[in-house]
């Protein structure tokens, strides 16, 4: 059990944990070389990109679905059907000899008829 902790803890490090610190000890390095006012200017054009691929995005889905693109997309649903359930009748049925009857009534309770 403690080897399968350490060999996942591991993987985990290798895969998430030291990228993620190298890439930001890397952005972090970069970053601090620019200037106060350009950074923010740098800040400012990728936010201002970021709420334009927003727009185009929420404006081109509302765009579709006003040109009932949208609902030409979805399917019909299938409907389940039920299920063929062997139902013991008083003489027995071979396929239910194995199966024992629930002494619990719908309430939970056990009956006190048997």
């Amino acid at each position: 059990m403690k080897l399968s902790k350490s060999i996942g803890q591991y993987i985990y490090n290798k895969i998430w944990r030291v990228p993620k610190v190298t890439v930001g000890d890397f952005l972090r390095r970069r970053c601090d070389g620019i200037p106060e006012n350009r950074r923010l200017a740098v800040i400012a054009v990728l936010l201002s990109l970021f709420i334009l691929a927003a727009f185009f995005v929420f404006g081109n889905a509302c765009y579709r679905i006003g040109r009932g693109h949208a609902a030409g997309t979805l399917a019909e649903p299938n409907h389940i059907e039920g299920l063929d359930i062997p139902v013991k009748s008083d003489g027995g049925s071979p396929d239910m000899d194995n199966q024992t009857v629930c002494g619990y009534g719908i309430a939970g309770f056990e009956n006190q008829n048997k």
